[in-house]
């Protein structure tokens, strides 16, 4: 029961890893149980965490050929798969960026239904910082409806600090057109740039600057809260991060003593 319980524990740890950290958090559980039984830590038992884990973070996607189009006898298939390669290569092109993406197609009740799955992420464990982006887009294209759901997992850590920032965002249905197999292959082009242009309002404007003015007030709301208002030295805390690191800089070339508070 014991060895259960302890298993539980592992796989609960193990499957909230940060972006590019499930072999590093694996280390540090087998430093901290260099007496457990081996089969807390089986090759099986890890091998369906690292699966799972990959699967439900959307890394999954990099291990595999993504960008499939499905059956390219389906033109709306297609031109969508091409005018998602063009924005991915695009919007995630930075340097030190993994993205891929997937267009799959199911049908339901009769109507066809279309499935974009999007996954980038950027480890620099380095630099302290890793960080993840994943999208699900669901499309009919018989009525035209798009709608989706961007899942964002950041990690920052450094001189001790461990940060994280866990964003779930639903973006609302919309309709840009409908796209039929009989339509000829430029309307099938116009309508899945269409898709792709709904997606990049959706990411600029609901989740890009949904997370931009979240850190401007940051400072004032979400930081704030973790410390008192005024501390000892009866002077505000200062939450520009800029200026802590340029002292924490001129400190380590000069007298470290002269910048203790």
């Amino acid at each position: 029961m014991a060895d259960e319980m302890n298993q539980a524990t592992i796989r609960s740890i193990l499957l909230c890893s940060p972006p590019g950290q499930f072999d590093v958090i694996l280390e540090d559980l087998r430093s901290l149980l260099p007496k457990s039984p081996a089969s807390l830590l089986e090759p099986g038992f890890i091998s369906t965490l690292r699966t799972e884990w990959e699967a439900s973070t959307g890394r999954s996607g990099l291990a595999v050929d993504g960008n499939a189009a499905g059956d390219d006898s389906d033109g709306c298939i297609a031109s969508l798969s091409k005018a998602m390669d063009d924005y991915i290569a695009l919007k995630f092109s930075s340097t030190g960026v993994r993205a891929v993406h997937d267009v799959t197609a199911s049908a339901a009740e009769g109507a066809q239904t279309l499935t974009i799955a999007t996954y980038a992420e950027r480890i620099d464990l380095h630099n302290h910082h890793a960080g993840s982006w994943k999208g699900d887009y669901t499309i009919c294209p018989s009525t035209g409806s798009v709608s989706g759901n961007v899942t964002i997992h950041a990690h920052t850590f450094e001189n001790g600090g461990n940060v994280q920032l866990h964003s779930n965002i639903s973006l609302e249905a919309k309709n840009v057109g409908a796209c039929l197999p009989t339509d000829d292959s430029d309307k099938q082009s116009t309508w899945a740039k269409a898709v792709t242009r709904q997606i990049e309002s959706w990411e600029d404007n609901d989740v890009m600057e949904g997370l931009s003015g979240m850190y401007e007030s940051m400072g004032n709301s979400y930081l704030k809260s973790l410390r008192r208002v005024m501390p000892i030295t009866r002077t505000k805390m200062e939450w520009n991060v800029m200026a802590h690191r340029v002292v924490h800089t001129l400190a380590e070339g000069h007298d470290k003593e002269k910048f203790k508070h």
